[in-house]
């Protein structure tokens, strides 16, 4: 068990590659590329996560094994105090293996029967990559997932949002909705971690917290679509 706190970034490679491979043979449909079909890039959110999730929690750019736990440690205000530290591999874990993928497979399940409920999924990316890129510039240093926030996250999240608003499976005011998606699971996420750390919310909460969150693009999609004021 305590080796799969650690190791689980290389499994999940492993996945990311599959689900590239299984993606990849898909025809055009209707006459239109690939890139322009909803069913298409709506799944990529998974590999495209998991590749993030290696340079964060696997091996980043600087050679660094498991780099994301300091780094985060750092920002809660314990720099060099692993010990105090209110995050530890489980709560990555719960995060990550737990909370995150329930967002990819519920986009990957999703994609075409609700589309529009499925894209909330993307506001993690977009606002995960927006807080590296700030938290590097503050710093003016490379941070772990630095790099696929520029390469993937950003570049590939605008396409997709562009694909389903010409696609007609959003509106361009929906995209906010999303961008709100991603800010609510991240204040969700620091939130616990700041409790735990604060002695306001036990560490076992925080994994089942933390795990749950991954409902959260689900249940504000479907609540928007059942909201006609909300859209």
């Amino acid at each position: 068990m305590q080796s799969f706190l650690r190791d689980w970034p290389f499994p999940g490679l492993v996945l990311a590659l599959a689900l590239l491979m299984w993606l990849a043979p898909w025809r055009r449909s209707a006459g239109r590329s690939r890139w322009h079909d909803p069913a298409w890039v709506l799944p990529l959110l998974w590999p495209m996560y998991l590749l993030r999730q290696f340079e964060e929690h696997g091996i980043d750019l600087l050679g660094r094994r498991y780099p994301f736990l300091a780094d985060l440690c750092v920002t809660l205000g314990h720099a060099g105090d692993l010990a105090h530290c209110p995050v530890d591999e489980a709560t990555l874990c719960a995060i990550n293996v737990g909370g995150c993928q329930i967002v990819f497979l519920t986009t990957l399940l999703l994609r075409r029967r609700a589309p529009a409920v499925a894209a909330f999924g993307w506001g993690v990316p977009l606002v995960n990559a927006l807080l590296h890129i700030g938290g590097s510039l503050a710093h003016m240093a490379y941070r772990p997932g630095l790099f696929t926030s520029v390469v993937l996250f950003l570049p590939l999240g605008v396409w997709v949002l562009r694909t389903l608003v010409r696609a007609g499976v959003l509106r361009p005011v929906q995209i906010a909705w999303i961008l709100v998606t991603g800010v609510v699971m991240h204040a969700v996420l620091m939130a616990s971690l700041l409790l735990v750390g604060k002695g306001m919310l036990s560490h076992d909460a925080a994994l089942v917290i933390n795990v749950l969150n991954g409902f959260v693009p689900l249940a504000i999609g479907l609540w928007l679509g059942r909201t006609p004021n909300a859209r």
